[in-house]
């Protein structure tokens, strides 16, 4: 324990109190934790200190006009009646207070001041900054033997003072000596829960050091007729299962009762397995006994002579190592397949340097560019998206610089448009695009052997995943009189046609939820339900006023865009509509449902007559299926679009993160500071648009809100759209309640 200058008041009748050395008050050796204590304070002086008063005026005052040398006048200090801190600043003007060191405890705060007069160190405690000034600037006088300062105000009690910063220490050292008590046993817990894991992990290589080194046992005990065991030694047993997983399904057996019975006056049994038009006939005292005979004879005969057929039976991996390095999926063999492998090996190269956290790839979906026929050498990766997950509603601003939808299709579509609009600059500028200029209206429109496919690990969330046992025939459906001619029963779409091979046509195996959707439910509009920590959840559901997020399903707005081109309402003014016409997609593919969600129920919106039609799209089952990954739902999403950078989004405040920032310290906390706006948020690319137009002379609009608001083609088919679901009683729209201002 360290010395500190301790404070006693005025004793009774107002007789001064001296100081001896021996009255200290004891504080704690160091003051761990708190701002400002310095050890080499130096000591509060003990004896007096004398005082000479100040001149009260100058010379220059004295003398001025007089023309005499008047006498020196001097006012006379004194510091009864006053308040402490008052004489001591009338007394020393340049007298600072420091707070030296506060104790913080949930009783209150004790707080050490310290004042220098002349190179000597008073100090002042109390539980508040002012008491412990006030007892300060009363040490201060009393040290410097300031006139009359037995008479100065006592606004203090010195003496509980004096109690209570003693009792608030105390109590201080016993949180920090429990502190210091849990953050042993913490550390304690964390180097036995270390050494526990060493032990299992040396305990797992030593029984798989001991297991490769035993004999490979049977893994089966093979029965006899009359019931009992014993084990197979050396092989595995090959039994009726195995023979039909590996030889069937043409496989029967024919086994009848025999008249005949043993010496011992057993019924028997015969037997006759047939496999791919080969018999094997075995007799026995019961009906199993006599099938495993044949399929015993089956399996000898079939190891040296294999039959026609033979089914290699797929790997399984357990669920822990499918994610494993080095694990290679199936071959892809079809079109579709190829495409998606492709994708996934490009989004892996253009991630590669993203820590794993952040790019889960949950729900890929990626855009490709189709130039001639469908080879993989025609086809370009343009954009692609990855998440699941929405905006908090209050993070979401009126000023265009943040991402509401961070779901993986609609970061892949935001992206196209950045990557269109750069088309359409080289189309204007009169370099090689995607484009030709139209010279009557002034546009850009694609070039005829240009398409556009969406290829999608993971079928869109919303209708297109509502499934009903009812055909889509039996579906309130109902269209335009002109359109009533159309199949309304289940899409076979054509063939997509390949370069070395003929059409084949496209066999599907329609995915079925585990939760059926509500018959009437089909076709109606979704929102997703909102979540508190994650913005959203990866739900939708009929909007709900309490419960649901204010921006629609995937399912909602492809549909809508199918119709109205993925474009977009700015880039509408330069460029043709765009549409999707093939859709590639990997889990939950239900093409009844699919084709419902994203065709049958637009169909018939009454648009607008327009140069360039909607096209019909198609959607295609991709069998191929990359290596599995953690599916943890996150709160981080990818976009990216050719020619510019990947962009890591914090889906929650929809804006970038730092790519610099990938620390897994850094992802922990307040993230604000790391946070900028996207490189693809809607102002940025209103501004981009504004530039080409600037730099191609067009006329554009001032605000953003006007360009959306604007009664273009664009607008004019998206409204009928609108009304003809609402109309249709699948639902309303969405409102925004951030309105752009910009």
């Amino acid at each position: 324990m360290s010395s500190v200058p301790g404070y006693n008041p005025l004793g009774v009748g107002g007789n001064l109190v001296s100081y001896p050395s021996t009255n200290l008050v004891s504080y704690p050796s160091t003051y761990q934790g708190v701002k400002g204590y310095s050890s080499a304070s130096p000591a509060v002086p003990q004896g007096n200190v004398t005082f000479r008063a100040q001149p009260g005026a100058s010379d220059k005052k004295r003398n001025k006009g007089s023309g005499r040398n008047l006498p020196k006048t001097l006012r006379v200090f004194t510091c009864a009646d006053k308040h402490p801190i008052q004489a001591l600043k009338e007394l020393r003007a340049d007298a600072q207070f420091e707070v030296m060191c506060t104790y913080q405890t949930n009783t209150g705060a004790a707080i050490v001041v310290n004042t220098t007069i002349d190179k000597v160190v008073y100090q002042g405690e109390g539980v508040s900054g002012q008491i412990a000034r006030t007892i300060a600037a009363h040490k201060a006088l009393m040290g410097m033997n300031a006139a009359d300062h037995s008479m100065l105000k006592q606004v203090v009690d010195y003496e509980e003072q004096k109690k209570l910063v003693m009792e608030r220490i105390s109590i201080w050292q016993e949180m920090q000596a429990k502190k210091e008590e849990k953050r042993l046993e913490h550390e304690k817990l964390e180097s036995e829960a270390v050494q526990k894991k060493a032990d299992r992990k040396l305990n797992a290589e030593e029984n798989k050091t001991t297991k490769e080194n035993e004999p490979k046992q049977a893994n089966k005990k093979k029965k006899k007729n009359n019931g009992t065991s014993s084990a197979v030694e050396g092989a595995m047993f090959l039994d009726y299962g195995h023979l039909i997983q590996k030889y069937g399904p043409d496989v029967s057996e024919t086994t009848t009762q025999l008249e005949e019975k043993t010496d011992a006056g057993w019924f028997q049994f015969n037997c006759v397995l047939t496999v791919q038009g080969f018999s094997f006939e075995s007799t026995c005292t019961s009906k199993k006994g006599a099938r495993n005979k044949a399929v015993d004879l089956a399996h000898a005969e079939f190891t040296v002579h294999p039959p026609p057929v033979v089914n290699e039976k797929k790997r399984k991996l357990p669920n822990n190592k499918r994610s494993a390095e080095g694990e290679e999926p199936i071959e892809p063999v079809e079109f579709q397949d190829k495409l998606a492998e492709k994708c996934w090996k490009f989004v892996s190269e253009q991630t590669e340097a993203i820590i794993p956290a952040l790019k889960t790839r949950r729900n890929l979906v990626v855009v490709v560019k189709v130039e001639g026929k469908d080879e993989l050498e025609s086809c370009e990766i343009v954009s692609f998206g990855s998440g699941t997950l929405l905006i908090k509603k209050e993070n979401m601003t009126c000023d265009g610089t943040v991402i509401n939808d961070s779901t993986g299709e609609s970061l892949a579509l935001r992206a196209f448009r950045r990557y269109l609009l750069d088309q359409v600059e080289m189309c204007l500028t009169g370099k090689t695009s995607i484009y030709t200029k139209d010279r009557t209206g002034g546009k850009c429109s694609l070039k005829k052997a240009v398409k556009f496919y969406l290829y999608t690990n993971s079928c869109p969330m919303g209708d297109c995943r509502a499934v009903n046992t009812q055909s889509l025939t039996e579906q309130t459906m109902e269209t335009d009189t002109e359109q009533s001619t159309e199949p309304t029963s289940e899409v076979n779409p054509e063939p997509m046609e390949t370069g070395d091979s003929s059409a084949k046509p496209l066999k599907t195996k329609n995915w079925v939820p585990r939760k059926k959707c509500e018959l009437e439910n089909l076709g109606k509009i979704t929102f997703f339900l909102a979540n508190s920590e994650f913005g959203s959840s990866e739900t939708t559901a009929l909007y709900s006023e309490e419960k649901s997020h204010c921006v629609v399903s995937p399912s909602d707005k492809l549909a809508v865009r199918q119709v109205s081109g993925v474009q977009g309402s700015i880039l509408f003014s330069v460029s043709n509509p765009v549409y999707i016409s093939h859709y590639f997609i990997n889990r939950s593919f239900n093409e009844t449902a699919i084709s419902r969600a994203l065709n049958f129920r637009v169909k018939g919106a009454k648009i607008p007559s327009g140069k360039d039609a909607p096209v019909q799209p198609q959607f295609m089952k991709v069998a191929w299926k990359a290596t599995r990954i953690a599916e943890k739902r996150t709160k981080w999403g990818l976009i990216w679009a050719k020619n510019h950078e990947v962009e890591i989004l914090y889906t929650p405040q929809g804006k970038q993160f730092h790519k610099d920032k990938q620390e897994e310290t850094a992802l922990q906390g307040d993230l604000t500071q790391y946070l900028a706006p996207s490189e693809y948020c809607t102002k940025a690319l209103f501004t981009a648009y504004v530039n080409v137009c600037k730099k191609t002379k067009k006329a554009y609009p001032q605000k953003y809100s006007v360009a959306k608001s604007a009664n273009t083609r664009y607008r004019q088919v998206k409204t009928s759209v609108l009304s003809h679901l609402k109309d249709s009683g699948f639902g309303d729209w969405s409102v925004n309640p951030c309105k752009p201002d910009y």
